[in-house]
């Protein structure tokens, strides 16, 4: 399963004589892979690497150096309502087993700031998942690291989450720490210093002299002061306290007063997944793109529920929903339709998977993986953030990154997607009960 929960794993490491396998130049933006396909018989090639394999692989990857190669291969679709849909399409293929692969990285928007296309997420470090050692936290963060997942992302409302991430950094400075300001009380209060202390504290909790990004959340749209707090954000950035800035779950209008004020947004976390499709219907994706705005998605498997465990079977029972992500993402599949249509979605899926590994793009795909890869195909879509308690999934994580989709398996899980029920409006309405009475 990839639940976005993560346990820990032994780090392989890699020869640097070995050679990284040509794979075709992918078509999502500013993306390289470094293999196009998983083999079971490499000793877990997804595990971590030394740490001088990284450093290479991340290199390379802001070079582009790699070698690409385009390949056409038919293949039988296994899904009966899209006939023959992906059959003489191109797909990876790959010349010589894997070596090695790494998370790519991306730009965001038109900002210098490159960030992993996997991002470690530490809300679970806030409460509501069950207890954690910290010594534990901060090893997973470090074997995440090591697989290529680069880039973490927390908040100031999540609790130790930023102090204890802050002991990671400090060991392991060229890791990306990208945190939240965010705006729940006393609204039509905040003023300058109150901005510059939080910001300044943030700093001395991630132990770093610059916030590399700071994503801006505001609660309530009735205290139109959301544009004078970002302002307020923009000019510690022109200070040097801040390296980007960002937003998170604000909907489109009130993204584009932001972007009008001249605000420089380069980013937007929204959650984003095949059961959660607010921001595509609602027109985002499309003026982020058109904007140099990159989104981050959270919430793409929906704590599992997009994945093997829940295929062929009744929806979460109530001894399952024993964390707030699932309790919050039960209530997301909830308002996508019935239970009968996320099956259906499942089953599309896992027919889509099945396709993949007999391809040979990647022989171990999984459901998770292909709901995953989906949203990263999405227009805009930097990349997708991964709720972290353990390093049990992080081969899998990866994995996400070997394989593209054809636009016609693309087109089968759409053609799903596009029966659902909701959720409705725009990005976090319903969470800001701006939606009264509708799902």
């Amino acid at each position: 399963l990839l639940t976005n929960n993560v346990e820990s794993f032994t780090a392989t490491s890699v020869s640097k004589s070995k050679k990284i396998s040509n794979v075709k130049k992918s078509n999502r933006h500013n993306t390289i892979l470094l293999s196009s396909k998983c083999n079971d018989d490499n000793n877990d090639s997804f595990s971590s690497f030394s740490s001088s394999s990284s450093s290479s692989a991340s290199s390379m990857n802001r070079r582009n150096a790699l070698s690409l190669l385009t390949a056409s291969t038919a293949v039988s679709s296994s899904y009966p309502f899209v006939s023959n849909a992906i059959e003489g399409e191109e797909v990876i293929t790959t010349t010589t087993a894997v070596e090695r692969l790494a998370v790519p990285t991306i730009q965001l928007g038109n900002s210098p700031l490159k960030v992993s296309r996997t991002i470690q997420g530490y809300w679970q470090l806030a409460g509501g998942h069950g207890k954690y050692k910290i010594d534990d936290a901060i090893q997973n963060m470090e074997s995440h690291y090591k697989a290529g997942i680069t880039t973490l992302d927390t908040a100031d409302i999540y609790g130790p989450s930023e102090q204890i991430m802050g002991k990671f950094i400090e060991k392991t400075p060229s890791a990306i720490p990208c945190t939240k300001f965010c705006c729940f009380r006393y609204l039509d209060e905040i003023d300058r210093d109150e901005v510059r202390a939080r910001i300044k504290k943030a700093c001395e909790r991630l132990k770093v002299d610059k916030l590399p990004l700071v994503q801006f959340f505001w609660s309530n749209y009735d205290i139109k002061r959301y544009v004078d707090v970002a302002l307020m954000l923009t000019e510690l950035k022109e200070e040097g306290l801040i390296g980007e800035i960002g937003a998170t779950n604000f909907d489109l209008i009130r993204l584009k007063e932001l972007k009008a004020a001249g605000v420089p947004i380069v980013s937007h976390q929204v959650q984003l997944s095949c059961l959660d499709q607010r921001p595509v219907q609602s027109g985002m994706t499309d003026w982020c793109a058109e904007n140099d705005i990159s989104v981050i998605a959270f919430g793409t498997v929906g704590s599992g529920i997009l994945s093997e465990k829940y295929l062929g079977r009744g929806p979460p029972v109530q001894e399952e929903k024993n964390t707030t992500s699932m309790r919050m993402y039960s209530n997301t599949a909830e308002r996508f339709g019935s239970w009968t249509l996320v099956q259906e979605l499942l089953s599309t899926m896992d027919a889509v998977a099945s396709d993949v590994r007999s391809s040979g793009r990647c022989d171990k795909v999984n459901i998770s993986n292909i709901a995953q890869r989906y949203v990263l195909d999405t227009k805009s879509v930097a990349s997708v953030l991964i709720g972290v308690r353990n390093s049990k999934h992080i081969e899998e994580n990866v994995r996400t990154h070997s394989f593209d989709l054809t636009s016609g398996e693309r087109d089968a899980i759409s053609a799903v997607i596009a029966k659902r029920k909701g959720p409705s409006g725009d990005v976090w309405d319903l969470e800001r009960g701006n939606l009264p009475g509708k799902k």
